[in-house]
């Protein structure tokens, strides 16, 4: 037995957009007053953007493809491929970090 779906493209939404508003950055600091915490939060920061575009740009794709816009299976799959990749590294980092913090926490002073 076959499953089929109807899409109705005319109702469905053409871009698709994040859940939240992406997170404010520290204010901009000059080379002299900025920490290394502040550049290494940027850098984090600038990483889950990037992984949240990515993300973005894999379900667009999967959307277009889904509703026959698009016939490129292999962009579609190298862009699911990017974005898990991304996802992964970005788990993994945070995960890094927050064992760190407990690291420190555990320390005697």
């Amino acid at each position: 037995m076959a499953i089929t779906a109807i899409i109705d493209t005319t109702i469905a939404p053409s871009q698709l957009q994040a859940f939240s508003e992406p997170l404010q950055l520290m204010p901009q600091q000059t080379e002299e007053t900025r920490n290394p915490f502040s550049a290494f939060f940027d850098a984090a920061m600038g990483m889950m953007h990037d992984t949240n575009r990515m993300q973005l740009e894999t379900r667009q794709l999967q959307f277009d493809f889904a509703t026959g816009r698009m016939d490129d299976i292999l962009a579609v799959q190298m862009s699911m491929d990017r974005a898990s990749n991304a996802l992964q590294f970005t788990t993994q980092i945070t995960n890094r970090i927050i064992e760190s913090y407990r690291e420190i926490m555990r320390m005697q002073i």
